[in-house]
């Protein structure tokens, strides 16, 4: 069990529960608590893993494994299908090539490739022999393959003749019209836009002057604490130190703190909570799981 291995390493260093809660801002109450398994006593299982995982950081043993023995100890259905998991993504072994069938393949292949090379010359020479008016006929139908390239290069040459000069000139000088009033248009439209723009810039920097002034600062006569939750958390106000709040905020919430001298938060799960004091946003506590205590003053933050 998991509290049997960190109250054996406890007594092991020679440490007390007193000394556990000095050195990791752990209660007495919840050590106890882990070590007997009683885990139904701590605020929930997010803050029992960043307490296990403290508590084996002080001792110098492995936390990693002993928060997954606490999550397989808890839910032993979850350890069981995680392994299953990790069983199906082993890779099978590599199955062995099939030689047999390599020379078969190969014969095949031969045969294949003697075919291919022998068929086109055996009728080719059987035609020649055979045939001796087959090298006539060949050389009557060769001559009409230039006949009807030259026709084909021919067909163009009446559209590029009926193009004349005259033509010609009078597509540039439209080109050219159009283009000079086109340039003319935008020459004109950046004038007028460079003129508006130098119009409306003296008048601009008023008006922004006067937002500025206007805005009120807000003032602080205490210390005003605005925590925000991003996940389940357990944490202990005071104000002044008088306990003015304890208990377990979900995620989502956030709530408002008020002393005149100072506030200290403590937090089972300082990655969960953001603070912002007197209107100053400092960030996170610290990380996920992590006990961390925050005192807040009127004077430094």
């Amino acid at each position: 069990m998991v509290g049997d291995k960190l109250r054996a390493e406890r007594e092991k260093q020679g440490l007390t529960v007193k000394d556990i809660e000095k050195g990791t801002s752990i209660r007495a109450l919840y050590i106890e608590c882990i070590e007997k398994g009683d885990y139904e006593q701590l605020p929930g299982e997010v803050y029992t893993k960043g307490f296990i995982r403290n508590y084996a950081n002080y001792l110098k043993l492995n936390a990693t494994e002993l928060v997954r023995a606490f999550v397989a100890e808890r839910h032993p259905e979850k350890a069981a299908a995680a392994s299953a998991a990790q069983a199906a993504k082993t890779p099978a072994a590599p199955a062995e090539p099939n030689t047999t069938a390599a020379p078969a393949q190969q014969v095949r292949a031969a045969g294949k490739s003697q075919q291919a090379a022998g068929t086109p010359a055996a009728p080719a020479e059987a035609e020649n022999v055979n045939n001796p008016s087959a090298a006539p006929q060949k050389k009557t139908q060769r001559p009409a393959t230039p006949v009807h390239r030259e026709q084909k290069i021919q067909k163009p040459a009446p559209a590029l003749g009926s193009f004349s000069a005259s033509q010609a000139g009078g597509s540039n000088r439209s080109k050219f019209v159009l283009l000079a009033v086109v340039l003319i248009v935008v020459v004109g439209a950046a004038a007028y836009l460079l003129g508006s723009s130098s119009s409306e810039t003296p008048a601009a920097a008023p008006q922004q002057t006067q937002q500025q002034a206007a805005a009120p600062q807000k003032t602080y006569d205490g210390v005003e604490v605005t925590g925000k939750f991003s996940d389940d958390c357990w944490i202990e106000v005071k104000a002044d130190g008088k306990v003015i709040y304890e208990g377990t905020l979900k995620k989502g919430d956030s709530m408002d703190w008020k002393g005149q001298e100072n506030v200290t938060v403590r937090a089972g799960n300082a990655g969960a909570v953001e603070f912002t004091v007197n209107g100053k946003a400092l960030g996170k506590a610290g990380k996920e799981g992590q006990v961390a205590n925050k005192t807040f003053t009127k004077d430094a933050n």
